[in-house]
């Protein structure tokens, strides 16, 4: 009860702080918690201050974990294997389809907690850079929109994922023990395991049974979790990253003066920020001589040139550590959805959700994905415009000279990719909807027709 009740007053103040347009270090740390906290399920550490022992019992428990995997995948695949050799017709190998989705999932979610395991320093040094990046203390209102924002969003994005991967835990694990509860009271129900094993045992003789579905739902927790833990990673990386841009952008926009006249009415948006600039700067906008105003945009340029090479190499490091998982992960997102979609349509009756939640989970996770990609996309281009638009015509040459070379650069663009085939963002997303579609088409059609002969 204490805990809650001090969970309650530290999200009271933080509201508080986002009010006042205040921000300090635990605004940011708060944004891992429940990314931590999934990691922690899972005996991954991410910038966690624990002794040596304590990480060798973390480090332990892992390759535990990963060890059971490791037997888990080529069981399912032997399964699928004799399922589709033992078949004598195509409704009989129908159970192949159940077990891709889940066996694509093991494959991926080994992949990816191998990354975070074996890269942990450089997924580390990420949320350590973006953590110093951080604005500390009162900041200006279109400043707080953007930070505000990209914090609401992301809160609402990241629980809503995690709650829906619950959902997804709790639809597909619950079946068999609500069987084996009726059982325990006397109906004949029939076993259910949740996965296709191939086992050297029969895995339905009394206390066997009960064994291999407990081992089952663990390994399916695992799963998921080592899924939706890396799932978060890259959506907190792309969102830190966008609102550094986004405020970049807001500090190049208030780079330079220029006057209201006949050529810049005060209709126009540069007009809108060079208001602002002299309520801020009052005075000292015509006070000052060039030379003060040249040392002063020399010295902003050359901290958000650094700021924003600092992005730049961020943003790469994400690529390195992400951008084959992504490959693979769309890849088996197209398959998943078309799997799932058959499962839902010939196998799974109306009233069983099973296959349902699996669909729904594989279409928001990556749209999840894309659409980060997406913003990243975005507010690269806004730091571009931004830059164009900043009234660099009223400085000095050697400020036009500087603002020239990060035009170029920022109009190349920033992004991520699928380790080189194609750029994330949301016309990539379309794109896999559209090949799940087509294998889904196909598969049906091919079904039907082996139905009717």
């Amino acid at each position: 009860m204490t805990s809650l009740y001090r969970k309650y007053l530290f999200k009271k103040k933080l509201k508080q702080r986002l009010d006042e347009r205040v921000y300090n270090k635990s605004d940011y740390d708060a944004s891992y918690a429940p990314t931590k906290k999934v990691l922690g399920w899972v005996a991954i550490r991410m910038t966690h201050n624990i002794s040596e022992k304590t990480t060798m019992l973390w480090d332990m428990f892992y390759w535990f974990e990963m060890m059971n995997l490791f037997l888990v995948g080529p069981s399912e695949l032997v399964s699928m294997l004799t399922t589709a050799y033992e078949a004598k017709t195509f409704r009989d190998s129908i159970k192949v389809f159940r077990t891709m989705p889940c066996f694509g999932c093991v494959v991926l979610s080994m992949f990816k907690s191998i990354k975070m395991v074996v890269h942990r320093p450089v997924y580390e040094n990420l949320a350590n850079e973006l953590r110093e990046m951080w604005p500390e203390g009162e900041v200006s209102e279109e400043e707080h929109q953007i930070i505000s924002a990209a914090l609401k969003q992301l809160n609402f994005i990241v629980k809503g994922y995690y709650w829906c991967n619950n959902a997804l835990l709790i639809s597909f694990l619950s079946p068999p023990y609500f069987i084996t509860l009726a059982r325990y009271f006397g109906y004949d129900s029939p076993m259910g395991l949740h996965f296709l094993y191939w086992l050297p045992f029969d895995p339905y003789q009394s206390v066997y049974y009960e064994i291999t579905l407990v081992l089952q739902t663990w390994h399916a927790l695992v799963v998921i979790w080592f899924n939706v833990a890396w799932d978060m990673l890259f959506c907190l990386f792309l969102c830190h990253i966008t609102t550094q841009f986004d405020l970049l952008a807001r500090r190049v926009q208030r780079l330079f003066y220029v006057q209201v006249d006949n050529q810049l009415v005060s209709s126009y948006p540069m007009a809108s920020i060079s208001k602002e600039f002299i309520q801020t700067e009052g005075e000292r906008v015509n006070s000052y001589g060039a030379q003060y105003w040249e040392a002063r945009h020399q010295k902003e340029i050359t901290e958000i040139v650094l700021r924003h090479h600092s992005l730049i190499r961020l943003t790469g490091d994400v690529e390195n550590m992400f951008s084959l998982a992504l490959l693979i992960n769309f890849m088996n997102s197209s398959i998943i959805i078309c799997f799932c979609g058959f499962c839902c349509v010939l196998i799974e009756k109306w009233n069983e959700v099973a296959y349902k939640s699996f669909l729904v989970t594989a279409l928001s996770q990556t749209w999840l994905l894309c659409w980060y990609g997406q913003k990243l996309i975005d507010s690269s281009q806004r730091l571009a415009d931004a830059l164009y638009g900043c009234g660099w015509y009223n400085s000095s040459k050697r400020a036009r000279s500087a603002v020239l070379i990060m035009l170029h650069r920022a109009q190349k663009g920033i992004y991520v990719t699928t380790h080189g085939f194609s750029v994330i963002s949301l016309a990539s997303y379309s794109t896999i909807i559209k090949t799940a579609w087509s294998y889904f088409t196909l598969l049906l059609n091919f079904f039907k027709e082996k139905s009717v002969n």
